[in-house]
């Protein structure tokens, strides 16, 4: 049975990893932007915690936000996550919901020497471009241009991560992680009549002109670890360093002739134009360094703070910089707590609880208005076995502001992922 469940965890974990069903990131009009909105990189329990958890190591989770917690790794450990998100987005004039959700990512990780060496490979999303905004223009204007244009983009960057740890000393660990990041994004905008100084050209059809930028290459995070036990308790310094990642990148441009419904015109004088055809270049996505603290009692609480800079400014694309990006700077606080780990009796003391909260400002700043967000969390793991859990994790959110003519984007997100952990490559002390 023991093997069975292993070798299921193991079936289901390579299933859910050749999968490129990851669900976009939230519909948002700010994923217009660069590469688009990042993704959280923080596992569902810390998604309970404000995705705090830089120096925080639960032997009952992977630990994700710094390579170097892998060294204190006891268990096999398997998790995939889900997410739904209901983005609540207004202007000054109208509002509508947006719901969608699927795989978040999945990870297993192996303790080669318990407690002191191990690795873990994950497939997970790091940003998503998912959006749909409408301009009509006036028709007291002196040039000619589009009467209606509708502006979309869609798609996702996704890493496929290999993190080793090593616990070098009893208080010191190091890490280092190599992700192959690969996807792609696509911008289109479809123009609808033309204005000439007050004349529209009505044409039976519409113009639609799409670039698709298609990634891969590889990016590095190291991270250290230093911990100091103080009484029964134990009080952690965590830091990472994202290096500066120069994505190769690909584009394909052309223009597309519509019908009035936006269906391709496939007729003999209206095929597709390629403007440019795998065109090379590079994004260049900024380096990043994140610090963090936790004061911890084992199975018992935990307290979390995290921070973390990003200058955005130096982001760009085929040597293009977008001025819309400035510094980015990310404050995270949560905690944990579980009345009693060891009850045998009663079920909702071996719950963990979480909650936490997170503030970031930028890095977008549209008409002189930074675009800031901030969110609110709860979460809790619920115990399955003795050392395996479903975990959940909420969040209340807000992005962005009404002032200038900008979009505000009030959020709800429910994460769900499921947690087996398994002692393996255990050596048999009897026959």
């Amino acid at each position: 049975m023991r093997h069975f469940k292993t070798g299921l965890i193991a079936s289901i974990f390579s299933i859910l990893f050749i999968s490129s069903s990851f669900s976009q990131e939230m519909v948002s009009p700010y994923s217009a932007y660069g590469i688009g909105l990042m993704a959280e990189k923080g596992y569902v329990s810390n998604n309970g915690m404000g995705n705090a958890g830089i120096a925080y190591q639960s032997p009952w989770f992977i630990p994700v936000l710094n390579p170097a917690l892998l060294g204190g790794q006891r268990f096999t450990s398997f998790e995939a996550g889900l997410s739904i998100s209901q983005n609540n987005i207004s202007d000054e004039a109208t509002r509508f919901t947006q719901i969608n959700g699927g795989l978040k990512y999945a990870a297993i990780a192996f303790p080669i020497v318990p407690g002191k060496y191990a690795f873990s490979v994950s497939l997970r999303p790091l940003s998503s471009k998912n959006y749909e905004i409408l301009r009509r223009s006036s028709n007291q204007i002196p040039d000619p241009q589009a009467q209606t244009s509708k502006f979309e983009g869609e798609g996702t960057i996704s890493q496929f991560s290999l993190a080793n740890g090593w616990n070098i000393t009893k208080n010191i660990a190091i890490g280092v992680e190599a992700n192959y990041n690969f996807g792609n994004l696509t911008d289109r905008t479809v123009y609808e009549n033309i204005i000439n100084q007050g004349d529209t050209l009505s044409v039976p059809y519409l113009v639609s002109a799409e670039y698709t930028d298609n990634f891969s290459d590889f990016s590095f995070v190291f991270g250290t670890n230093f911990t100091k036990k103080l009484g029964e308790n134990f009080l952690s310094l965590g830091v990472t360093y994202d290096l500066e990642a120069n994505l190769k990148t690909t584009r394909n441009s052309f223009l597309q002739l519509l019908s009035l419904t936006e269906n391709p015109l496939r007729a003999e004088n209206t095929e597709n134009s390629f403007l440019e055809s795998d065109v090379e270049g590079t994004t260049v996505v900024p380096q990043k360094i994140s610090a963090g603290l936790s004061y911890v009692k084992q199975n018992a609480w935990a307290i979390l703070a995290d921070f973390s800079y990003q200058d955005w400014s130096t982001y760009n694309s085929f040597g293009i910089a977008d001025n819309n990006f400035g510094e980015q700077m990310k404050l995270k606080f949560g905690g944990e707590f579980t009345p009693n780990a060891q009850s045998g009796t009663k079920y909702f003391e071996r719950i963990t609880y979480r909650a936490g909260l997170n503030i970031s400002n930028g890095p977008l700043v549209i008409n002189n208005n930074s675009i800031n967000s901030f969110g609110i969390t709860f979460g809790s793991s619920l115990p399955i076995s003795n050392i395996s859990n479903v975990n959940l994790a909420f969040e209340v959110g807000q992005r962005g502001t009404l002032l200038n003519n900008l979009v505000q984007e009030n959020y709800l997100n429910l994460n769900l992922s499921f947690t087996f952990n398994d002692r393996w490559f255990l050596r048999r002390q009897f026959d």
